[in-house]
């Protein structure tokens, strides 16, 4: 720094003269405090929290501020800040004449401005009232004010209430305002853990925060916390053994990696969060537009309480990463409600969050697949809804449309035509093709309802969904949960409608619950600090029915033989689970919902830039039996690994039927065994009438001879031939054993 001249230090001291002076004597020019000045306001940073109250993420804008209580600064980190930025706080009135004077002897001895003389309460009043947010001018008349100002707050505040204020308002670099922001920065620790060294560090980098940075300028700042220690013990807050001792003393400041500085836990759920406190009317208690409510955001100093679980986060996301593992595998979401609250536990939105955008995937690292076109999520010009369209469900959706039948009386035992593909003369021409297809042309005969939902027959569910009318599947998946767009088109019942997967698990989360549905939740509380209240506090959940408990049972009855013997295997965790899987056209976009009791998920498999068809060299084509339901185990089996196996709770007025699965009639002995089930029906609805008994067989004719004889085995054909209508059965078929290889009877 350039020396000064004589006469620059004369100026210097005739400057400070005439500030004393200016103090005591013009006080009709000088500027009286107002009553906004003794606020204390500042922009503070808001924090959120996980369900057991674990801090995830601070949101803060340009100043990254926390506001402490001054109980909460150790006592020598107080003691550093005013041993070398004002010794004689606790005496003067705001301005102290002897430190100006001091300050003005050190620069004329030294050559240069070594000293500036300001007290705490003058650096107080030029940040906070003369020049919030600025540098303020250095003139005189500015000098004047700061001066005649800091000697009006002295007579309204207390010494402890201003050295608060002070240490929570002042810059430390790294974007930390306050010593609670500093300490997080520099240390990784929270203020009232600071040591006297570290302290000594940040009261020393007060004056020049980008010179005495400890990561860019580490000399120079163990120079200047060592003259802060030294400082201390020449005014007796220290021992001078102590202060030599400290300075020997590495820094200890912990340079954080500028790729996870900014990174925390749980992303998609806290951009669901973030979403919700800013788009949704829900939270006007924070402001009355999307721009008030996102400045209260990062500016309030709001504590969010969320319903976030962190330990089944991880299980999520490492169910997802262990599945899609390769770069050029598709993405996932996934969601998990508790069914009893509405509480959202998990979210997983898309690969690699914080990744760049020239990374790979990176291009759609932010969007959040979870809540794919979800209302309520996003500004009105683009219709208030969340990023996106949603994805078609496949059969996931059968579930609605199977719930929505019960309620209107069908059983399961119900029999329809499956078929391969149909052309449905019901199907309007100008609504949608109205030529559809089970799942790769699989052919069937007569099936109940309950052997269509098991092998997820697409022609029966439309059959279905004409039977019960257009509307009646998206009005009742509207009631239980989804909040997509839905139209009540013929192949809305086999899920060509949009969805996300926050709407599956929360509809899937209505089975679970009875028919109950809860809204989903995943904000508990807000607190205000500025305030000191509270300003959200969600309802205790009380839910609307949906459907009847009786129905939500025998929905989940059948979805429960989904898992354990039909498309969804793969999804069986070897405890009471009831789920459905789901497949777009062309294999590009799949799915698997399910539930237990206690927790409900619905898993998605798709790319994000769009609807292409998905198959793997790894697995061939994807189906919702597949990856989907692979994740789905993996995430519900640790999930849940805590969690006492319970079974779904039948209603008292159900009735226990044993039927045919393929005809709606009471099974009897003549059954096969794998056409055999003990399914649930509500009042009325069972079958009461006994399958057809089957003809007994005609007389024989003959001599046992004759009928053992070579060539009643059918067309045996060494060995391959059909046993003709069961009267060949022991025939040698040509030289072949007619029983077993000549055929099935």
């Amino acid at each position: 720094m350039k020396r000064l001249s004589k006469r620059a230090i004369l100026v210097l001291l005739a400057a400070f003269a005439l500030l004393a002076a200016s103090c005591a004597d013009w006080v009709d020019e000088i500027p009286e405090l107002a009553k906004k000045d003794l606020k204390f306001n500042p922009p503070e940073s808001s924090k959120l929290f996980s369900d057991d109250g674990t801090l995830i993420k601070t949101f803060h804008g340009e100043q990254n501020r926390t506001v402490v209580n001054l109980g909460q600064i150790p006592k020598h980190v107080q003691n550093a800040v005013i041993a070398i930025e004002d010794q004689r706080f606790w005496e003067h009135d705001g301005v102290d004449i002897n430190a100006i004077i001091r300050a003005a002897l050190a620069n004329v001895g030294s050559g240069r401005i070594e000293e500036g003389g300001s007290t705490i309460t003058q650096q107080y009043v030029k940040q906070v009232i003369i020049a919030p947010g600025e540098i303020a001018e250095e003139s005189y008349e500015r000098k004047i004010h700061e001066a005649a100002l800091s000697r009006q707050i002295e007579e309204e505040l207390t010494k402890k209430e201003i050295l608060e204020r002070y240490l929570n308002t002042i810059y430390l670099g790294q974007g930390a305002y306050g010593f609670q922001a500093a300490a997080k920065a520099y240390f990784g620790i929270p203020v009232k853990e600071l040591t006297l060294p570290q302290g000594a560090l940040l009261a020393g980098i007060i004056p020049r925060p980008g010179a005495l940075d400890p990561f860019k300028r580490p000399k120079a700042a163990k120079k200047r916390r060592n003259v802060v220690l030294n400082r201390m013990a020449a005014l007796d807050y220290i021992s001078e053994r102590r202060a030599v001792k400290l300075g020997k003393r590495p820094l200890g400041a912990i340079a954080i990696d500028e790729r996870q500085k900014n990174r925390f836990k749980a992303a998609y759920f806290v951009d669901y969060v973030q979403k919700m406190l800013v788009y949704s009317p829900r939270f006007k208690m924070l402001g009355d537009t999307p721009a008030q409510r996102n400045k209260s955001l990062f500016q309030g100093g709001l504590r969010i309480h969320t319903t976030v679980d962190l330990d089944m986060q991880t299980a999520a996301e490492n169910a997802v990463s262990s599945i899609l593992y390769e770069s050029t595998d598709p993405h996932a979401s996934l969601v998990a409600i508790e069914p009893s609250t509405g509480h959202v536990k998990t979210m997983v939105g898309g690969r690699g969050y914080f990744a760049k955008k020239n990374e790979p995937n990176g291009r759609f690292a932010k969007l959040n697949l979870a809540i794919l076109g979800e209302p309520g999520l996003g500004p009105k010009k683009s219709g208030g809804t969340s990023s996106g369209e949603g994805r078609q469900s496949g059969s996931a959706f059968k579930a609605f449309t199977l719930a929505a039948a019960v309620e209107q009386g069908v059983s399961l035992s119900e029999t329809f035509k499956g078929g391969d593909c149909k052309v449905f003369s019901d199907i309007p021409a100008w609504a949608e093709p109205p030529g559809l297809c089970n799942y790769e042309g699989s052919a069937y005969g007569m099936v109940s309802l309950l052997q269509a939902t098991v092998s997820s027959i697409n022609i029966v569910y439309v059959e279905l969904g004409l039977e019960i009318g257009m509307e009646s599947t998206t009005d009742v998946a509207e009631k239980m949960g989804i909040r997509t767009e839905l139209l009540g088109v013929p192949s809305a019942p086999i899920g060509t409608n949009p969805v996300n997967a926050l709407g599956m698990a929360s509809g899937y989360g209505t089975l679970a619950a009875n028919g109950v549905y809860h809204r989903p939740l995943a904000i508990t509380k807000i607190y205000d600090t500025r305030k000191e209240e509270i300003v959200y506090q969600a309802d205790k959940p009380q839910g609307e029915a949906a459907i009847s408990p009786t129905s939500a049972f025998i929905v989940t009855s059948a979805l429960e033989q989904v898992i354990s013997e039909g498309t969804g295997t793969a999804a069986n965790i070897a405890r009471p689970a009831a789920g459905k899987t789901g497949t777009g056209q062309e294999y590009r976009d799949a799915w698997f919902a399910g539930y237990t009791p206690d927790l409900a998920a619905a898993v998605w498999v798709g790319f994000p830039e769009a609807e292409i068809p998905m198959t793997t060299t790894r697995i061939g084509s994807v189906t919702g039996g597949s990856w989907p339901a692979q994740i789905w185990q993996d995430f519900m089996s640790n999930a849940l690994v805590d969690t006492p196996v319970t079974d779904f709770a039948p209603p008292s007025d159900l009735t226990y039927v044993t039927v045919d699965t393929r005809s709606d009639c009471l099974a009897n002995t003549f059954t096969p065994s794998e056409f055999t089930i003990t399914a649930p029906f509500a009042p009325g609805t069972a079958p009461t009438v006994s399958c057809p008994t089957p003809p007994p067989p005609p007389p024989r004719t003959g001599s046992d001879e004759e009928e053992r004889s070579p060539g009643n085995g059918g067309n045996g054909n060494s060995g391959n031939g059909n046993g003709g209508n069961g009267n060949g059965g022991n025939g040698n078929g040509g030289n072949g054993n007619g029983n077993g290889n000549g055929g099935n009877d």
